[in-house]
């Protein structure tokens, strides 16, 4: 009896390591990734979006451009950017009611390909405050 306790135990040890170890943060799951076209970046949104999502892109001036994707993606989403006109390093900021990320994209020296480093991501919480009657 005992050893069949102990073979569980560990099964459970096992597949909650393996569970814990899939489960990816949200911010990961917000990509920025070159295309096979030159001067194209793709959005890659997996997530289930609600409520739209809005993409800034901003320069050192400030916004250039801001891209407002309205309706529910209950499988995220995947858009395609023409950035060739943008000759500097930007940042492209995309923001849900409930996660905000910010990338910074270093364009090549022929501005064919980008690389993208995630540099912030914002969790919006809702907060409940409760009442002390």
């Amino acid at each position: 009896m005992k050893l069949k306790l102990v073979m569980m135990m560990i099964a459970v040890a096992a597949f909650s390591a393996i569970k814990v170890k899939a489960q990816q943060p949200d911010e990961s799951r917000i990509k920025v990734l070159n295309t096979e076209k030159s001067g194209v970046l793709r959005l890659v949104h997996a997530l289930q979006i609600e409520d739209g999502v809005t993409v800034n892109f901003i320069t050192d001036e400030g916004i250039i451009s801001t891209d407002e994707i309205k309706g529910s993606f209950p499988k995220g989403l995947s858009k395609r950017y023409d950035v060739r006109k943008i000759d500097k390093e930007f940042w492209m900021e995309v923001s849900t009611p409930h996660l905000s990320v910010t990338y910074h994209i270093i364009p090549s020296r022929d501005g064919k390909t980008f690389t993208s480093n995630l540099e912030k991501a914002v969790h919006k919480y809702d907060v409940v405050v409760a009442s002390r009657d």
